[in-house]
């Protein structure tokens, strides 16, 4: 059950950067827009309101060893949904996590959500304060494809690249930004999934992106179908409705540790 930390504002955002390996010679980061949250095995902090809030979700106890950026699905916006256990999960093998809401629930549009998601990501890292650490991009639906986004447009805004991204179930990319590149994604490894009973966005996304990394990237690239089977079955409700289920988790939680791992023994 979540609680509620007893804290002052600044000494949450103190107690938040301490987490995550601070260093006190560090410019002082952004003040947390509200109290702590005790998850298991850490905290979960928010940073800023509406559209461009994040939450910085730091183990309690583990030195910091890299990051996970996780971009939810369209309206899922807190961490504290299905995602919750994952990043537990996450938290006790040391990773930090960094959940951008990119919407306000008020005049939510994908082609703004990449704007959103600029100002919540931003807003993260200042607060993590932690930019020595290796990064992983993984999201789900809406937040599959903005993970693409985000790995072509670190570079331009200002952010640490990721070292790798995973994609789940992305939406089509072109109704979100038409005019996405990635052809400044080069060297980083991909993980990308789609469910062959998926109603919702297909196989269309996945396989969109897939042609925009180019031959020259396939080597990296691991894009497999989810298939339907032994109790699984895999539309676009899997991961949100069966995320406490040891199969669902067997197929989808590996993929993440793996690349995590990897980025950790190649820091940036």
């Amino acid at each position: 059950m979540l609680r509620t930390v007893v804290v002052l504002v600044a000494l949450v955002g103190g107690a938040s950067v301490a987490g995550c390996g601070g260093n006190s010679d560090r410019p002082a980061g952004p003040a947390p827009s509200g109290p702590a949250i005790e998850v298991s095995g850490g905290t979960a902090t928010p940073y800023g309101v509406g559209a461009g809030r994040v939450w910085i979700l730091a183990p309690r106890k583990s030195e910091v060893r890299s990051v996970v950026v996780y971009l939810h699905g369209w309206s899922a916006t807190l961490p504290f949904e299905w995602h919750q256990a994952w990043f537990e999960h996450l938290l006790r093998r040391g990773s930090a996590v960094v959940f951008p809401a990119y919407q306000d629930g008020i005049d939510d549009a994908f082609v703004v959500a990449p704007y959103d998601l600029h100002d919540g990501l931003v807003l993260g890292f200042r607060a993590l304060r932690r930019p020595d650490l290796p990064v992983v991009v993984a999201g789900f639906s809406v937040g599959a494809t903005l993970a693409f986004i985000y790995a072509a447009r670190a570079a331009d805004w200002n952010l640490p690249r990721p070292r790798a991204v995973y994609s789940i179930f992305p939406v089509d990319p072109y109704e979100i930004d038409p005019s996405l590149d990635l052809s400044s994604v080069r060297g980083i490894r991909v993980v990308l999934r789609a469910g062959d009973h998926d109603d919702v966005v297909g196989r269309d996304g996945a396989d969109a992106l897939a042609a925009m990394l180019g031959a020259r990237e396939r080597s990296r690239l691991d894009y497999r179908i989810v298939h339907s089977r032994n109790g699984l079955w895999a539309d676009h409700e899997l991961l949100p409705s069966s995320a406490w289920n040891p199969a669902v988790r067997s197929v989808f939680w590996p993929p993440l540790d793996a690349i995590v791992a990897a980025a950790r023994r190649n820091p940036p």
